[in-house]
């Protein structure tokens, strides 16, 4: 299984903007065949940042996710509301 994990900082007058594009993001994801789970995270002590956690059934499956439609226009919509660039790690599950 490939897991992808993404950190990201908002800045405070795009938070509800970017949750409702996250979220539309992220239900579209979990629509692909690929997608086994994707998951947005909300720091608790820091509420502007966010951690999405995706797990893809193969690396192929991963990167088939990187060229859909959805995931581009996200990436655009957001671009604007972070306050620094994300944070992005590719893991291959051992157990």
């Amino acid at each position: 299984m490939r897991i992808v994990l993404v950190w990201l900082a908002v800045k405070q007058e795009f938070l509800d903007a970017f949750i409702v594009a996250t979220m539309e993001m992220a239900h579209a994801s979990l629509r692909e065949d690929g997608c086994r789970r994707f998951e947005v995270l909300r720091a608790d002590e820091q509420s502007l940042r966010f951690v999405l956690y995706a797990a893809f059934n193969s690396r192929r499956d991963a990167e088939l996710h990187f060229e859909t439609e959805h995931l581009a226009q996200w990436n655009a919509a957001v671009a604007p509301m972070l306050s620094e660039p994300p944070q992005a790690l590719h893991y291959t599950q051992l157990f």
